[in-house]
């Protein structure tokens, strides 16, 4: 019995090992968000009628929580985990094409985006010395 206690414990200690070195290396993805892009796109609303609305939108909740919109996509807030950084950091990583990710997420898993991406960052530049990143969840998928 004693040694049956063992061995779940060990088995268990493996999965959690492996869950927390699994997320350690996974590949970190960031997005420029060009918060003063004048950059439309075209909706219809019903009735035969188009409206055009910005590319990229971002909201402040009353809760706190931020939400952006990159077109037709949203995407949230993650754990309010925000970094202020130099616009030179900007040389250090690799801006992701958001267009891109969405054909990978059609392919791979368009329901949950956020599993295909769980380590997505939303990069901002605030003016020309400082940037700032939200790790963000991409939460749905609009069509």
């Amino acid at each position: 019995m004693h040694r049956m206690k063992k061995l779940i414990l060990l088995f268990l200690l493996l999965i959690i090992s492996q869950e927390v070195l699994s997320q350690a290396i996974e590949k970190k993805i960031y997005v420029y968000f060009d918060t003063f892009s004048k950059e439309t796109y075209s909706y219809e609303v019903g009735n035969g009628k188009i409206r055009k609305k910005k590319v990229y939108i971002k909201e402040f909740k009353k809760n706190g929580n931020i939400i952006f919109y990159i077109g037709k996509e949203m995407l949230s807030l993650d754990k309010k985990e925000i970094d202020t950084c130099r616009v030179e950091y900007l040389k250090n990583i690799k801006i992701s094409d958001f267009n891109t990710l969405k054909k990978d997420v059609n392919k791979i898993n368009s329901l949950y985006p956020y599993k295909v991406f769980p380590n997505l960052y939303l990069v901002e530049k605030v003016n020309d010395s400082v940037i700032v990143k939200y790790k963000v969840k991409w939460e749905y998928y609009i069509e």
